[in-house]
């Protein structure tokens, strides 16, 4: 079985799979920063003077580092622009563009999680792989996923209704 579909990059899914991708990262940024910033509190409750560089550290962390780190990461996704086409077949996935091809085994896969609109496919070294699913049917969407469930991947599938 192969699918094939072509798709241009759409912000939402992306930003979308980039929120998914990047949440342990950006949840230990988060709470190092609430870590400063409590620690910030307690100074000040036990001294009585603030500190400005535990504040400041604690303000990074929980709000300026997440933020840059989702938006650079999303901005890096949309540089190309270009029309996609992504094929699934059994040897594994493959998007190529005007300008490139590149193709993954599933040894070099290992998740796939289905958010709405799209499949995020997990490499092994850490980096996404969006799968506009925009085209196809239930029924195709859940063939990847079985296909992707029978090569050992975790597959983790939208609550449908």
């Amino acid at each position: 079985m192969q699918i094939q579909i072509t798709a241009a990059p759409d912000p939402v899914l992306i930003a979308a799979a980039v929120r998914r991708g990047l949440r342990r990262p950006v949840f230990l940024a988060r709470s190092a920063g609430w870590a400063g910033l409590l620690a910030a509190a307690f100074v000040l409750v036990t001294t009585g003077s603030l500190s400005p560089a535990l504040l400041t550290i604690g303000a990074v962390l929980a709000v300026g580092v997440p933020l840059i780190m989702l938006n650079r990461t999303a901005r890096q996704a949309m540089r190309g622009g270009r029309p996609t086409t992504y094929e699934i077949s059994g040897g594994g996935i493959a998007s190529a563009d005007d300008q490139s091809r590149h193709s993954y085994a599933w040894p070099a896969i290992r998740s796939v999680d289905e958010l709405p609109g799209q499949l995020v496919f997990g490499l092994a070294d850490g980096r996404l792989m969006p799968v506009p699913t925009m085209g196809l049917t239930t029924d195709q969407v859940d063939q990847i996923l079985a296909m992707a469930a029978a090569q050992g991947l975790a597959v983790r599938q939208l609550a449908r209704s």
